[in-house]
């Protein structure tokens, strides 16, 4: 398979011609994998991992590539058909605004995307493709601990319009006391080409209601890890969505786009937290001398309000060309640059003195792509990324309450620099792949128990504690033994230690050492057979930087399936997750354990019309 991505350079290529590393999901895979969220699925995939807080269906979840830790999810950046979803605060991307069903591929770059994408793609990008085949289907999901979910596409197409509406209605109990969620998303998409130009528009909406058990004591989750924490709260998050896109090719080849994109989203645990964001995207893409070339923008303003009056506004400005040149048959060679200014204004409270700050980042990447043979490629590059500070690292707050105290002015943008290199090896029966990166950071934002007395208050920040290093050696295989049975497998190596300060040369924060994915599928008759095993080496606790905490042991999850088509319109699969019923975690922190899910038994039914 060769597919197209857009992620690696911002225009369409096939992933064969692209210097940095694009893993590529299909539809297909994703349907095949049994997954019931976008988050379950991407904890599958190798040299990236998901932490989450409240059990499969996502709640709270966040997603780490290049194992950056505890800030790891503020340094992904997910798109949904090229446009961010990252909030100016610290929440964590909602997944769950979008229907499973919507979605045609993931396209997840392992690489720096700073210079394509700006703020926050340090780790890499998450860029989620939506569909508008004319197809129809309903999913029906059905599992233990209460799980029921259903989701339905509809997609419709004209001689100059196609569109599509996908819908999701999720609800659990959840595994633990006090832990049931019930979520709900829906999208509608509408493309029109003429010889105009093609004209996209969609509009997306979410719901979700969670209750969130809280914490565990070690005690509490050694004698019951399904048990209620210290403050269990209540949730409710929303959140819409529209965007306009308008494309046209010109007459001498060229190619201008124009890319709209408003964003609401509001939350509410203790305060009410309304973010918004809207923004505008010219691109202009050209050949020149036998070079490909592009050249935009994006200008945004964005708010991070909450119903106690803290207000947050930042505006970006940012300006980015790249240019892809073939240097000889077998080899080609990109270069970028973007250059992001943020300008930000803030206040504690309704009244108080309003603050303002700015800052300005430049990044570069430059990347080569040659073709070793007709079945190997080897790819490598040089890049730099930047993260200005999140709205709520702005501030400095009560240590117990978390009461906002006033602005810290001391924080500054962490930036980093990444040097990768991926040998690919195809043959008959599959492919392998050896995936090398380097990620060394200056400045990096994160979070301090101890920042002295605001106003009398013991306070808590964040800050720029340390520089850190990262190197990761990843190894993939996918391999069909024979016509019935297939063996796929990944194996991350990761060294992530603080290199300044007086903790350098500890382990940063929930990072594992290795991590082992393996997964096998054998077809008997018309079943499919499936089988994975995912093993994560213990980390260090969050906020732990000392290393005083008992570490997050180790753990070896195991899950069992069976898939098979009843007919050309009926497909059904049934899931046994967490097979040997292991008790852990993948998440801890100063306070608290965050369990994980127990043994579950998952079953979806899919009906094509």
């Amino acid at each position: 398979m060769n597919p197209v991505v857009v992620s690696a350079t911002r225009m369409a290529q096939p992933s064969s011609e692209v210097s940095v590393v694009v893993d590529v999901i299909t539809r297909q895979q994703i349907e095949q994998s049994g997954a019931s969220n976008i988050t379950e699925f991407l904890d599958s995939v190798g040299g990236m991992t998901v932490n989450r807080l409240y059990g499969r269906a996502g709640v709270d979840a966040s997603v780490d590539i290049g194992y950056l830790g505890q800030a790891g999810s503020q340094n992904v950046l997910i798109l949904i058909d090229g446009q961010r979803v990252n909030t100016i605060d610290q929440a964590e991307a909602q997944f769950t605004q979008l229907p499973i069903s919507a979605i045609q591929q993931i396209e997840i770059r392992k690489a720096n995307g700073g210079v394509l994408y700006g703020d926050r793609a340090q780790g890499g990008v998450i860029n989620i493709i939506t569909r508008t085949d004319a197809s129809k289907s309903v999913d029906l999901n059905l599992g233990s601990y209460g799980y029921q979910k259903q989701d339905a596409y509809l997609g419709f197409e004209t001689d100059q319009v196609r569109g599509s509406v996908s819908l999701m209605n999720a609800k659990t109990d959840g595994y633990r006391q006090f832990s049931d969620s019930d979520q709900r998303s829906a999208q509608v998409r509408l493309v029109n080409g003429s010889e105009l130009g093609k004209i996209s528009f969609f509009v997306r909406g979410y719901e979700e209601n969670a209750k969130l058990p809280s914490y565990l004591t070690k005690a509490q989750f050694d004698s019951n890890p399904r048990q209620l924490g210290a403050y269990p709260v209540n949730t409710e998050r929303s959140g819409i969505s529209t965007g306009l896109k308008y494309e046209t090719a010109l007459k001498s080849g060229d190619f201008v786009s124009v890319d709209t994109f408003h964003q609401e989203s509001k939350g509410k645990t203790y305060d009410t937290i309304t973010n918004t964001r809207t923004s505008i995207t010219p691109e202009y893409r050209t050949t020149w001398l036998g070079n490909q070339m592009l050249l935009g923008g994006e200008f945004a303003d964005a708010q991070a309000n909450t119903d106690t009056k803290k207000q947050v506004g930042q505006q970006t400005q940012a300006l980015f060309a790249q240019v892809i040149h073939p240097f000889t048959k077998s080899t080609s060679v990109d270069a970028g640059l973007r250059s992001q200014r943020a300008d930000s204004n803030f206040q504690t409270t309704s009244g108080a003195t309003m603050t303002t700050a700015s800052a300005q980042k430049t990044g570069g990447s430059l990347g080569v792509l040659t073709q070793l043979t007709e079945m190997s490629t080897l790819r490598a590059g040089a890049l730099t990324g930047f993260r200005f500070p999140n709205a709520d690292e702005l501030y400095t707050f009560d240590r117990n309450t978390y009461a906002l105290l006033e602005i810290n002015p001391a924080i500054k943008p962490m930036a980093t620099r990444e040097y990768f290199l991926q040998l690919e090896q195809r043959h008959q029966f599959g492919k392998f792949a050896a995936h090398y990166r380097q990620i060394s950071a200056t400045d990096e934002i994160a979070y301090q128990y101890d920042c002295g007395v605001v106003g009398g208050v013991a306070a808590s920040c964040n800050s720029n504690l340390y520089d850190t290093k990262r190197s990761i050696f990843s190894l993939m295989s996918d391999w069909k033994i024979n016509s019935a049975s297939t063996l796929k497998g990944g194996f991350d190596v990761v060294d992530a230690t603080i290199s300044t300060g007086s903790n350098a040369g500890h382990r940063i924060p929930l990072t594992p050492k290795q991590v082992i994915r393996v997964t096998y599928e054998q077809k008997v008759q018309n079943y499919v057979l499936m089988s994975s095993a995912h093993h994560r080496s213990g980390m260090v606790q969050a906020s732990d930087q000392v290393g005083t905490n008992p570490q997050i042991p180790s753990r070896t999850i195991v899950d069992l399936g069976l898939r098979t088509q009843f007919s050309q319109t009926m497909s059904g699969s049934m899931w046994v997750r967490n097979f040997f019923n292991k008790s852990y975690y993948d998440y801890a922190t100063y306070n608290g354990i965050y369990p994980a899910d127990g043994r579950g038994i998952f079953a979806n039914l899919k009906l094509i019309f």
